[in-house]
């Protein structure tokens, strides 16, 4: 069985026991966390295609922590103008465990 979710305006497919990098979450206290959204609920014989959300339809997960991305350099070059910038930013996210994806049909 696996389901696609939107958290923050992105979608994610998942299915049980996958780990996944979300946006970064505010409160890191929390240990576990439900996703409502749930865009599409499939298992090998059926597709359930919410319209525009599946009724009765959750993603529990375990949060595991933060992690941030590779560093991702920026270069600012003007040719003959003497004129070089760089910049920097790493960008951080929350891992999740994906625990349970419940369905309103069971």
């Amino acid at each position: 069985m696996f389901a696609v979710f939107s958290f923050k305006g992105k979608q994610y497919k998942v299915v049980e026991d996958q780990e996944i990098r979300v946006d970064l979450i505010d409160s890191p206290e929390e240990k576990k966390i439900v996703f409502d959204d749930v865009l599409l609920l499939s298992d090998n014989k059926n597709v359930v295609v919410g319209n525009p959300k599946v009724d009765g339809a959750s993603v529990e997960a375990e949060v595991l922590g933060e992690v941030a991305n590779d560093k991702v350099s920026i270069l600012k070059f003007h040719a003959k103008k003497r004129y070089k910038r760089t910049l920097g930013h790493t960008q951080h996210y929350t891992l999740v465990k994906i625990s349970k994806i419940k369905s309103n049909e069971k």
